[in-house]
């Protein structure tokens, strides 16, 4: 924006603006030190928590499994319902392959460790004490 000049000169002055700040002044950097004791604790507890509920939640789900199937067979005995065991095992296969080979082997129990694990460790200051903590909470729990 141009201001006017005294009377008396020809000459316009103008303003110089301020250089543009760059929103971000300093690069972003992504702390890794050494966990203090706090969040050790914290991730320890919320490890054996989690084994411990992830071990419930899978009793719970074997329950459920086993209940279906025993009344699937107790229907198809009594002749009032008819099973596709080998579609069954095709759709249970297909949802269990975490490796993509077709199969259901030990490497797609593996597989889905991991991801669990990476999932619920994400983000955590103290991944090692959760995963000993989960370790225990699963075992005993």
């Amino acid at each position: 924006m141009a201001t006017p000049a005294p009377s008396g000169s020809s000459s316009v002055e103008l303003k110089s603006t301020p250089p543009v700040q760059p929103l971000i002044a300093k690069p972003l950097t992504f702390q890794t030190g050494p966990a203090d004791v706090t969040e050790i604790g914290m991730a320890t507890i919320l490890g054996g928590c989690s084994g411990f509920a992830t071990k419930k939640i899978a009793k719970a789900g074997g329950l459920l499994i086993g209940v279906a199937f025993v009344s699937l067979q107790a229907l198809s005995h009594a002749n009032i319902i008819k099973v596709n065991w080998p579609r069954v095992e095709e759709l249970i296969v297909g949802k269990l392959d975490a490796d993509g080979d077709g199969k259901f082997t030990q490497n797609d129990i593996r597989v889905s460790g991991l991801r669990l694990m990476h999932n619920l460790t994400s983000d955590l200051p103290s991944a090692g004490g959760f995963a000993a903590a989960f370790v225990l909470g699963f075992r005993y729990g």
